[in-house]
């Protein structure tokens, strides 16, 4: 959440069109307001309009002091409503992250650790970064009395870089072991407001459809990846209606089908179908424009 996506520490880009010219974007400009964004629509364009051969990054300085903090509920609706407190009274956290405590347990069992917070089965993980130990502390004690104030049993504070890097590693093990039973993995992004609604409609599709989607993400920003996870009786015909019920609420709560992933391939078919029509002309616009002879990534993003 505090340091944004990847994107806005690009500084420019050198890159090489379909049609064999070399263009430079950007540079090491602190502002630059002449013209269209060429260099940002690059970066969107999931290799299907140039090939960037030198990019420049800007780089931040690597924090002082930093914490990772557990705040377990037993109530996930209490969990996200949270999240807009914290930021309210102007903390800014490097992540806040939500998920079960059912599945780190998991996770932590595939490397033969234990997941540290014992209580509540929804929690958040609050990743704080300060140039100080003592803005540090100061945060904390701020976090702590929102979190008594929302109802959170006693957050688990990791402060020592051990505890926090197991932490980490146990988060990344999430994917490993879901995989075992996961049939696919949509990754949606919701306004923050809506991640609650959406997690109970989640609950009503997998029990229409006798499925396990478990629901873990980046709550700080809106984006969640649910795991499609089958079940004894599962059955697999049932897939593209389980990913339409998904995604309509998606849409209907004013998030799109894809907020890291992107389109590439197997999208396709579900950008035609929710993106604005008028949206897709533009792209396929744009696209001739930069590649008239369709021959980068010429099978991704559209139909």
């Amino acid at each position: 959440v505090k340091t944004g996506v990847m994107r806005n520490y690009v500084r420019g880009l050198e890159v090489v069109l379909p049609t064999g010219e070399i263009i430079m974007l950007g540079g090491k400009l602190l502002k630059n307001n002449a013209g269209y964004d060429l260099m940002q629509l690059i970066i969107g364009s999931e290799g299907t309009l140039g090939i960037i051969t030198k990019a420049w990054i800007r780089l931040a300085p690597r924090p002082a002091a930093s914490a990772t903090i557990i705040i377990p509920f037993d109530n996930r609706r209490r969990a996200f409503e949270l999240v807009p407190r914290i930021f309210q009274a102007g903390i800014i956290p490097l992540a806040i992250e939500y998920f079960e405590k059912s599945v780190m347990d998991l996770a932590a069992a595939e490397i033969g650790e234990k997941w540290p917070c014992n209580d509540g089965e929804y929690q958040l993980m609050v990743i704080l970064a300060e140039q100080s130990e003592e803005a540090l502390l100061k945060t904390c004690e701020v976090l702590l009395g929102l979190c008594e104030g929302a109802g959170s049993r006693e957050p688990m504070f990791a402060e020592s870089r051990r505890e926090q890097d197991l932490i980490l590693r146990i988060r990344s093990e999430l994917y490993p072991v879901l995989k075992k039973t996961m049939y696919d993995t949509l990754d949606v992004t919701l306004p923050p407001a809506s991640m609650a609604g959406f997690l109970d409609e989640l609950d009503k599709i997998a029990g229409k459809y006798g499925v396990e989607l478990p629901a873990i993400g980046h709550a700080g920003d809106g984006n969640l990846h649910v795991w499609i996870n089958i079940r004894e009786g599962w059955r697999p015909e049932d897939y593209e209606k389980i990913k339409e019920e998904v995604y309509d609420k998606v849409i209907e709560l004013g998030g799109v089908i894809t907020g890291e992933h992107g389109i590439g391939y197997v999208k396709r078919r579900d950008l035609q179908k929710y993106a604005d029509p008028k949206v897709l002309e533009l792209m396929r616009a744009i696209k001739r424009i930069f590649d008239p002879n369709n021959i980068l990534n010429p099978d991704k993003i559209f139909l």
